[in-house]
């Protein structure tokens, strides 16, 4: 099956490591990985007892989640997707916007969804932008540039 991995880390699964399966229309499931190939920005991944196309089907459009000890260590800089969402975003004056509640990928950086009290923002997660990232206080910094908040 084809997936699009959410994080470099992905990668560093290998044959025989558990993960989650998620799939549209059903329970979580546990699997096992039997192969990974990287092909460009997806990967080729195959299931233990996942062996026909009918089956495989079934897995179409999953959300696939592993245990974070199971992943390459995070630079000090990098975050997992559950860390950001739901923390407070700051200005760098002490303003608050809002909560991130989602993030979009888009190839060169992240884009954080932050919903305020009167509207939804969208927050380019890059050094110009984001200051200081504080997991222990669920907090965002972030400076202001011209137009970001209009």
């Amino acid at each position: 099956m084809k997936a699009l991995p959410l994080m470099d880390s992905f990668y560093g699964l290998t044959p025989e490591s558990e993960i989650v399966v998620q799939p549209l229309l059903g329970a979580y499931e546990t699997k096992k990985i039997q192969s990974l190939k990287k092909i460009n920005k997806y990967v080729l991944v195959s299931f233990f007892g996942v062996n026909d196309p009918e089956t495989a089907l079934k897995y179409r459009g999953a959300i696939i989640s592993t245990d974070k000890n199971l992943l390459s260590d995070l630079q000090e800089t990098e975050y997992f997707h559950d860390q950001i969402i739901g923390l407070t975003v700051y200005t760098s004056d002490g303003d608050i916007i809002g909560t991130v509640s989602e993030i979009f990928e888009t190839g060169s950086n992240d884009i954080f969804v932050v919903n305020g009290s009167e509207k939804e923002y969208l927050i380019p997660a890059i050094k110009d932008v984001i200051k200081n990232i504080n997991l222990e206080k669920r907090s965002i910094t972030i400076k202001v540039l011209e137009g970001l908040l209009d």
